[in-house]
């Protein structure tokens, strides 16, 4: 990616009035790119909806649950040439949106990750910590990329890109989704360093076992369809 027109900015929110205000704000003031912020609630019932609709950001309404397709609905609206995908419940340093578009660009990258492992405070709890050290080293064994955190939600992914891939997770298990995909077409994915801060107001959405199963699965599913076009692309050119 050799430059950056406009930037649309995805966040997926159900139900968090406490926090969307400040990521909102944040990234109005941070971000130095042209910009759109697209805010795709799930229908909240605490005040969210207000809260966004007194902001410069977009409002779509998305009754179907489900992060991933909070996401996907996000993606089909954005105008921008790069989309950035952050979640609105005020865990992740939104101030660090630039370095993430930066990065991307100098090295002319697909995606670029907010990677929240060397985050100095350790806020992330410690069963998340050793599911997400696992996850993405079966990741990167089976995928052969050197990735730190495969489960960060706040990165920044070029539009032609997502274009060429086919996404239809509906739920947390989407961010690994995108990653398989992008691995199979070869795309190039790099991180930044960021930090994972203490949800300051209600309940988190993740249901780790659930999503767990969902994430593994489809890893070992893109590893097998790939394995699989390998072996047929070998054969093809043996005859």
């Amino acid at each position: 990616m050799q430059k950056i027109g406009m930037v649309s900015v995805v966040i997926p929110t159900l139900n968090e009035a406490g926090n969307i205000l400040e990521t909102l704000t944040t990234i109005e003031k941070e971000l130095a790119y042209p910009k759109e912020i697209i805010v795709v609630d799930g229908d909240s019932t605490d005040g969210t909806k207000e809260i966004v609709k007194d902001t410069n950001s977009r409002l779509i309404i998305e009754p179907r649950r489900g992060y991933g397709i909070a996401l996907r609905t996000g993606m089909k609206h954005a105008k921008g040439d790069v989309v950035v995908m952050v979640d609105g419940d005020g865990t992740y340093e939104v101030k660090h949106i630039n370095l993430l578009l930066d990065t991307l660009v100098k090295n002319n990258a697909e995606m670029c990750l907010a990677t929240r492992m060397y985050d100095p405070n350790k806020a992330m709890g410690l069963m998340n910590f050793v599911a997400n050290k696992i996850m993405t080293f079966c990741f990167n064994m089976l995928f052969m990329q050197f990735l730190s955190d495969t489960q960060s939600g706040f990165r920044a992914i070029s539009r032609s890109a997502i274009e060429k891939v086919k996404l239809t997770e509906e739920d947390m298990s989407f961010a690994t989704e995108m990653l398989v995909a992008f691995a199979k077409k070869g795309f190039k994915m790099v991180e930044v360093p960021s930090v994972y801060k203490s949800r300051k107001y209600g309940k988190t959405k993740l249901r780790r076992i659930k999503s767990g199963v969902e994430i593994f699965t489809i890893m070992f599913k893109g590893f097998m369809e790939r394995k699989y076009l390998w072996k047929r692309l070998r054969n093809g050119s043996e005859a």
